[in-house]
């Protein structure tokens, strides 16, 4: 008897390259138990989904994102990010402004949003802590495996104040309690000292878990580095012995071809949000010359004052198109299977579970996706010869396309329906929030 049977679906995952086919996946205990051909009836299941006219495939990862400026849609449009933070920075990023629970609340409907547009797993860099374990319950209350990145200052205006050991660990044990991935979040380059980023060494050596900084986002981080250091992000970083495959940078916009070497042979990993980057004007990575030198480049949307969505369907065609025009490689710069590998694996990757998420195949957690492939832009489709169903789900698929999602082998969106919170009671308190933030 399975929990969950996916019956009759166009099932695509990155093992086999995304070779499509239509067959059944059966789930049991939060895992994938079967991947196939044959059928099973209603009978054989506790919950039945018909997947027909459907694509079925590995859930997204959002590895970049600031969940409570969910409210913030529209602040600081057409402004670069060094104009906002002049304009913002006398209010601490509107933090005088709000309680902790508008931003728990800001969160919840941030996470909401993301999984009602097929994201599975999301990397939140938090500003602040809330109070308790209230950042682990905004996720375990939407149903989303979570990443918590809480930064080791009380405040990214106030960088000699680091976060004691204690702190931390109860941190990382309350990220336990909940099931979900504890990282540090560290320094932007202008913050950079000797003295903190020993601490930070430190921290990050005692902690032994993931790490994670804006790196290079924009020119005048890098020439700060320069300014401060004497050298670039990447090579100040390795210098203090910051760079490993525990780290992840998030942007990484201005690197040169010393950085990606340095930077390919030390394992860590790069987090792009090609949409924000181009929105407030940061600049566009070096994607391609990433991808030549094997680092795991995966996608993220950054927050909403940013981008404005949490759709990581939006960032896949992004990507494909701007670096079709940039790279000087023409059109094709990376097949549709390369831009779904930095969506789905490489996420995984990020926090080393690519043997337990990110592809369909059976003893993996059952994190998965139902696309909806009846509308006319994704028509039409093709599975046999001359397949375009990658090409479909890259340039066609939005968000809204996704009808149901499951997590850890639990249906958290069932037709479009969110089964875990009221997303409508959400979006009436982000509304007031917002209303109120503006006044």
């Amino acid at each position: 008897m399975f929990d969950i049977v996916i019956a009759d679906g166009i099932i695509i995952s990155g093992h086999n390259r995304y070779r499509p086919c239509v067959g059944t996946i059966g789930i049991r205990d939060g895992k994938i138990v079967y991947v196939g051909e044959k059928s099973y009836s209603k009978a054989d299941c506790h919950s039945y989904i018909s997947a027909a006219g459907k694509i079925v495939m590995p859930g997204l990862v959002n590895g970049h994102c600031h969940g409570e400026m969910s409210f913030a849609k529209g602040l600081g449009g057409n402004a670069t990010l060094w104009e906002q933070m002049q304009t913002f920075a006398e209010n601490n990023w509107f933090y005088e402004a709000l309680s902790e629970e508008d931003r728990f609340y800001a969160r919840q409907f941030t996470y909401a949003e993301a999984v009602l547009s097929g994201t599975t797993t999301l990397l939140e860099n938090m500003y602040w802590s809330l109070s308790g374990e209230l950042s682990q319950r905004a996720f375990a209350e939407t149903g989303l495996r979570g990443a918590l990145a809480e930064d080791v200052r009380y405040d990214f205006y106030q960088s000699d104040r680091f976060l004691t050991d204690e702190m931390l660990e109860d941190f990382t044990d309350a990220c336990g309690k909940y099931d979900l991935i504890p990282l540090f979040g560290t320094l932007p380059e202008e913050e950079f000292t000797e003295k903190r980023l020993r601490e930070v060494k430190r921290l990050t050596e005692k902690g032994k878990i993931f790490f994670s900084s804006h790196l290079a986002e924009t020119t005048w981080r890098h020439r700060s580095a320069v300014e401060k250091m004497g050298d670039s992000p990447v090579k100040v970083l390795n210098r203090f012995g910051l760079l490993s495959e525990k780290y992840i940078g998030s942007h990484a916009v201005y690197l040169d071809e010393e950085d990606i070497a340095i930077y390919a042979e030390s394992g860590a990993k790069i987090v792009s949000t090609p949409i924000c980057e181009l929105k407030i004007a940061d600049g566009l990575a070096p994607i391609p010359q990433f991808v030549k030198a094997g680092i795991t480049i995966a996608l993220g949307t950054d927050g909403a004052m940013w981008n404005n969505s949490n759709d990581i369907f939006r960032e896949m065609k992004c990507m494909s198109v701007i670096h079709n025009l940039q790279s000087g490689s023409g059109a094709g710069t990376f097949a549709p299977e390369d831009i779904l590998d930095m969506a789905t694996i490489n996420g995984a990757k990020l926090f080393n579970m690519e043997k337990k998420l990110g592809t369909i195949e059976e003893n993996k957690l059952a994190d998965l996706i139902i696309v909806d492939a009846t509308k006319p832009h994704m028509n039409p489709l093709r599975v046999g010869e001359r397949n375009n169903v990658s090409s479909a789900l890259v340039y066609c698929a939005t968000g809204a396309d996704v009808t149901d999602v499951i997590i850890n082998g639990k249906e958290i969106v069932r037709e479009r329906e969110l089964l875990t919170v009221d997303i409508h009671e959400l979006q009436e308190k982000v509304q007031k929030i917002a209303e109120r933030v503006i006044k």
